[in-house]
């Protein structure tokens, strides 16, 4: 019953193992992985896209992919060869996180140009890519977060920095690499979408996703947050139902976009919307919503509809329609997260939360849906031109804000019933 030793030498492998140290990555390293591995995620995103251009080519038939093959020749590229899902993933991936894709022409007798030295340059946020870029960005910045915990908040913004200064770094370095070069006995041509815009909006973006995820690590919110709410009382509630007014706006107003992409423009153009429909879409809503969209100096958007009296007859009503009907949806979501609750709203300033995050989702619509390009000649000067929501977008929804808010406290208590109960719970887990 006793243990006893008998003197044979116990097994081995009956022996447990020393538990050996755990192996700790250094805080540079992963702030330097995150960016890597954001940038890869993206560029794999960029590829995807790309090979569902091509698809939408080739269905579209001989016509639509010879004619895209005619353009991409120029540039040195075959959109049926392999060198075009090689090359042009990392333009768009540059594209994503700021760059603009530059055309340089050199000698005054290549394509009839006149000047020695002339540049081309467009600029257009492929939205999609730039969203798997920020959220990959926001979620290694979390897991390292919550890998490393930093010991203050200027050690989070200096790794959140080397972050966004490694993926600024990187994606310079490889649309440099696959820049596009041609020689003629007329001139040179060279395309790249290395640019000033992708450095600075690789290291905006690299910082302030890595910082924000980081900070989400912590479990703490930051100190101008918990200033804003005592501003602006329910702001993060707020938040979740313009954000999902917005999603369910263009989720609709996309469907029509597509539909109408694969019926007038054929598979081609309905196979690339992951590059245009986000954009498309926000032009949309800011049409939906009675702001407009402006062209300057830029004539290839001269044809666009620019308000919603533009449009066909029907389409204008099914327009109207729509956007009365989410505003009015809009108003019962927000007296959801409120809840009633007599303490908010008898805040003066509680009239002023859902317009202030509606005027600011109208300018970060005026501002990423832009579209932008232009023109610089040696010794000649330049030109650009633009096209998008206008400026004074942000006033537009500030005011559908206001009348959603209106609607929340006249309208929305008498319809609340009708709402599924998990949406009810929603809102209102959003509110507290």
């Amino acid at each position: 019953m006793e243990n006893q030793d008998t003197g044979i030498p116990a097994n081995p492998g009956t022996l447990p193992l020393p538990a050996g140290p755990e192996r700790r990555h250094p805080q540079w390293w992963l702030a330097v992985q995150s960016a890597l591995i954001a940038y890869g995620l993206t560029l794999g995103a960029a590829l995807v896209t790309m090979a569902l251009l091509v698809l939408g080519f080739f269905l579209g038939g001989t016509g639509a992919l010879n004619g895209m093959n005619d353009s991409a020749g120029t540039m040195g590229a075959r959109l049926d060869g392999p060198s075009a899902l090689l090359i042009y993933p990392f333009f768009l991936a540059a594209m994503a996180l700021g760059g603009t894709p530059v055309l340089t022409v050199s000698s005054a007798g290549f394509a009839s140009l006149p000047a020695p030295l002339v540049s081309l340059w467009a600029g257009a946020m492929p939205l999609l890519l730039t969203g798997v870029a920020g959220a990959s960005l926001w979620r290694l910045g979390r897991r390292a977060e919550r890998r490393r915990p930093l010991d203050s908040e200027w050690h989070r913004w200096l790794y959140s920095a080397l972050t966004g200064l490694v993926l600024a770094a990187v994606s310079v370095l490889l649309s440099l690499l696959v820049s596009l070069r041609e020689n003629t006995e007329a001139g040179a041509m060279f395309l790249t979408a290395a640019s000033p815009g992708l450095v600075a909006g690789a290291v905006l973006l690299g910082t302030a996703a890595s910082w924000a995820g980081r900070k989400h690590g912590t479990g703490s919110a930051p100190r101008w947050a918990a200033w804003t709410e005592r501003t602006l009382p329910g702001v993060r509630a707020a938040l979740r139902v313009t954000g999902s007014h917005y999603l369910a706006y263009t989720a609709a107003a996309g469907t029509v976009l597509v539909v109408t992409a694969l019926v007038k423009g054929g598979a081609a153009v309905a196979f690339a919307s992951p590059l245009w429909l986000p954009t498309a879409s926000a032009w949309a809503y800011s049409l939906g919503h009675l702001s407009a969209v402006t062209e300057r100096g830029l004539p290839a958007a001269a044809g666009l509809p620019g308000s919603i009296g533009d449009l066909p007859v029907w389409a204008s009503a099914a327009t109207g329609v729509l956007s009365l009907l989410l505003a009015a949806a809009a108003s019962v979501a927000w007296f959801l997260a409120r809840d009633g609750d007599p303490d908010w709203l008898g805040r003066r300033s509680s009239w002023l939360t859902l317009p202030v995050v509606f005027g600011f989702a109208g300018a970060a619509v005026s501002l990423l849906a832009v579209v932008a390009a232009g023109q610089t000649s040696a010794g000649a000067g330049g030109s650009f031109g633009t096209a998008g929501p206008a400026p004074w977008t942000f006033l537009v929804m500030a005011a559908w804000g206001l009348l959603i808010e209106a609607g929340a406290r006249i309208m929305a208590g008498h319809v609340e019933h009708l709402v599924p109960a998990w949406a009810a719970a929603f809102f209102r887990k959003a509110g507290n």
